[in-house]
């Protein structure tokens, strides 16, 4: 009977996995979903990683890739968390991406988002730069990167 729990459980995967990329952690929630035990769950999950259909390492970097244009890394290590990719994984998948693309792409972005609310850092007073940092700032994005952005001429990226 638990061989054909298992079983039913690994068919269930594999339409999942067809479908799209999940960490461990949300493949477990979608098993137990479904009404799965959690030792039948955790059995297939394990095989799963072992045979390398799953890998947090590998959705960490693929999700990094399809969103380090568009979210900041703060963003994106919160993303990941909810999602159930360990800490630690997540740590060095940035940091990998970090030595990969230094800081541009970040400043970029920001740049794109104070053209898009027609911010001129350079005629900008006192108070509309604070306002905009502190915008930034909400978006997740570092102080470091915020100040580069705002010091960095039109032809400097």
């Amino acid at each position: 009977m638990r061989e054909e729990k298992k079983k039913e459980c690994l068919r269930k995967c594999g339409t999942l996995l067809a479908q799209r990329d999940y960490t461990c952690a949300r493949l477990r929630e979608k098993l137990l979903g479904y009404g799965f035990e959690e030792e039948v769950a955790d059995e297939v999950i394990g095989s799963l990683r072992e045979a390398r259909y799953l890998d947090d390492a590998r959705y960490a970097r693929s999700f990094i890739e399809a969103h380090r244009g568009d979210r900041s890394r703060l963003r994106i290590r919160k993303d990941l968390e909810d999602r159930g990719v360990p800490s630690d994984i997540i740590s060095e998948a940035l940091r990998e991406e970090l030595e990969e693309n230094g800081d541009a792409a970040e400043i970029r972005q920001i740049r794109k988002l104070m053209e898009k609310r027609k911010f001129d850092p350079e005629n900008a007073d006192w108070d509309e730069k604070r306002k905009m940092q502190a915008y930034l700032f909400r978006k997740g994005y570092a102080a470091s990167a915020v100040r580069a952005a705002m010091d960095a001429g039109p032809d400097d990226l």
